[in-house]
């Protein structure tokens, strides 16, 4: 087998089962431990995965702009809203980080359903101002224009002066291991504060975010206390989370 054959093969089991085992590859292609330790040394040098103690995690560092993101699979992203609106009670206080996800959440939201919304994101504040039985508050702060949504201590101190019922987090990569990330480390402060203040945390991912890799942390999978996704997702890549004691619905 060729080299280059070999690392596709691992880029799919990784791609697959969300991690790679230096042993188990080693295995499974025929090759020797060391052949495999230099293939992820070379596709870690790459940018293609992440390499870690005895074998390598999922790396994806491409990030679309924001009207291109609110344009990519608007239809899933609502069915994916729709289920999560069940998630709300009259009279709740809930978090609502910007996300384009998130935007099809305030869209859901029925018209009779009384929420305190709170909001870092213009977009969705701008979706919820229409909406009669909807109080508004916005977190304010520094305008991070890549993702239309206010960051920084400013907006953190404000958000810490509340205690959302339901944080509904917008998220670009989820992992078992390596948890939430992000491409953009400005927004993580605030991301953090509203999952601390939260009851719970509930973030919706459509197929492609799932064990993928951003650089900048923003918390632990066990911080994340539902996924709600789509039915495409296979039971497979369900059981890693739900074995961590995450609802999948």
């Amino acid at each position: 087998m060729l080299k280059k054959e070999r690392q596709d093969l691992i880029l799919m089991k990784l791609n697959t089962k969300g991690k790679v085992i230096v042993n188990e590859l080693a295995l499974d292609l025929s090759v020797s431990e060391d052949t495999i330790r230099r293939d992820l040394m070379e596709m870690d040098k790459k940018g293609v995965l992440k390499r870690v103690f005895g074998g390598a995690l999922p790396l994806n560092r491409y990030v679309i702009n924001y009207s291109e993101r609110e344009n990519f699979e608007p239809e899933l992203k609502y069915e994916l809203a729709l289920k999560a609106v069940n998630l709300m009670k009259e009279n709740q206080v809930i978090a609502i980080d910007g996300s384009t996800t998130n935007l099809q959440l305030a869209r859901a939201i029925p018209v009779n359903l009384s929420l305190t919304v709170l909001t870092n994101s213009l977009s969705i504040a701008n979706e919820l101002c229409n909406h009669k039985n909807i109080d508004v508050i916005m977190i304010g702060g520094n305008l991070f224009k890549k993702i239309m949504t206010n960051v920084g201590y400013l907006a953190e101190n404000q958000i810490k002066e509340y205690y959302p019922d339901i944080c509904f987090m917008g998220a670009y990569a989820v992992h078992p291991i390596m948890g939430i990330t992000s491409p953009y480390e400005e927004e993580i402060g605030v991301k953090r504060q509203f999952i601390k203040s939260s009851g719970r945390t509930v973030t919706l991912v459509i197929p492609e975010k799932f064990n993928v890799i951003m650089p900048y942390k923003v918390c632990d999978i066990k911080d994340i206390t539902t996924i709600v996704t789509d039915k495409r997702i296979s039971r497979e890549i369900l059981e890693e989370y739900e074995k961590i004691g995450i609802e999948c619905i």
